[in-house]
């Protein structure tokens, strides 16, 4: 039993390095590589908005930075078979940041989305 629940956790932890900053950068350098300005703006600025934004209110890092990435990879993709699994992926970190027991994971959420919607325009109107 304690095995389970070890490799469960185990689980938990890998859906959360979905949502942080190292994974947010190689993300980044990848979108870089593909040298599409607007598209990198878009992560630079929602990104950092979201930094300023979970270190000012004490809000949860990884619900934030999942869906940031979750948004504009769909966006970028367009694909329904890529939508699908990217959503699934993003509720399996949800549902691990509830199993772990963390906190502020709307907050999260909400600052992400608010972040991604200002980035998102902000782009727009400088493209």
């Amino acid at each position: 039993m304690k095995a389970s629940k070890n490799v469960s956790k185990e689980l938990a932890r890998d859906f959360l390095a979905l949502g942080s900053i190292p994974f947010f950068i190689l993300v980044l350098a990848r979108i870089w590589i593909l040298n599409d300005q607007s598209y990198f703006f878009q992560f630079v600025i929602s990104g950092v908005l979201f930094l300023i934004l979970t270190y000012a209110f004490k809000n949860n890092l990884y619900s934030g930075l999942g869906f940031i990435m979750l948004f504009f990879t769909v966006i970028y993709y367009n694909d329904l078979r890529f939508s699908v699994l990217g959503s699934l992926v993003y509720v399996g970190l949800i549902y691990s940041l509830v199993y772990l027991k963390y906190e502020k994971i709307i907050l999260g959420f909400l600052f992400g989305a608010l972040s991604t919607g200002i980035g998102y325009y902000a782009v727009k109107l400088i493209f």
